[in-house]
């Protein structure tokens, strides 16, 4: 697959699929949403996978697989029975994991700007126990991490505890991932001309492999 950049109607595409959320409207797409979205972000997952094999030879990069999302959405368990997913993301995580107990790296692009980073998605309570046990273990190695994940452009978000059980005298840059549930680093960005053109890979490429000794460190 070629990459020569994401094609500029793919926002719009999510934007006018926020507006007509149905499935007659989208089965009259179809076409355009394959066009638009779907095979620019499988062509955007081959481009991208040599250099993810270099961060983790385990990563799934199968451009066709789990790395990139589907447009339906699960609405089983769901009060929001909209039936289509208006951000779309891909992903590279290792073969057979989710992203509940352990990082993966993530791109997700909506109709009003993108974002992308590293981290877990719902981490269970006793994972992020072990995670958090790593880190103090480590802190030095945390900071590094840390620090160059903020020189690439990179912050840590997440859900944070109520009442966070922490050691006291922590310094803030440790606070600052121990107390969440689900922390994860991440750059939030508007639309721009990066994503419209070839120039994204070498922009994902060197931003991720920034991340790479927070990566190993999850590991």
């Amino acid at each position: 697959m070629n990459f020569d950049g994401l094609p500029a109607q793919l926002p719009r595409f999510l934007a006018e699929l926020a507006a007509n959320n149905e499935r007659a409207w989208f089965q009259a797409h179809r076409d355009e949403y394959v066009a638009a979205v779907r095979d620019p972000l499988r062509a955007l997952v081959a481009a991208l996978a040599p250099a993810m094999l270099e961060i983790d030879p385990a990563f799934d990069v199968n451009p066709q697989g789990a790395a990139v999302s589907r447009i339906n959405r699960d609405v089983r368990f769901s009060r929001d029975k909209s039936p289509y997913r208006i951000t779309q993301w891909l992903c590279f995580k290792r073969h057979g994991e989710g992203w509940q107990e352990h990082p993966a790296y993530f791109l997700e692009i909506g109709p009003n700007g993108w974002r992308h980073g590293m981290g877990c998605y719902a981490l269970p309570p006793a994972a992020n126990k072990a995670m958090r046990s790593v880190i103090l273990a480590r802190p030095g190695r945390y900071r590094d991490a840390l620090e160059q994940a903020h020189d690439a452009g990179f912050h840590v978000e997440g859900e944070l505890y109520a009442r966070p059980k922490l050691p006291d005298g922590l310094e803030p840059v440790l606070v600052e991932w121990l107390s969440r549930k689900s922390p994860f680093l991440v750059a939030n960005r508007p639309l721009e001309p990066v994503l419209f053109n070839s120039g994204l890979i070498d922009e994902l490429r060197t931003r991720w492999v920034a991340l790479a000794p927070f990566y190993a460190l999850l590991r």
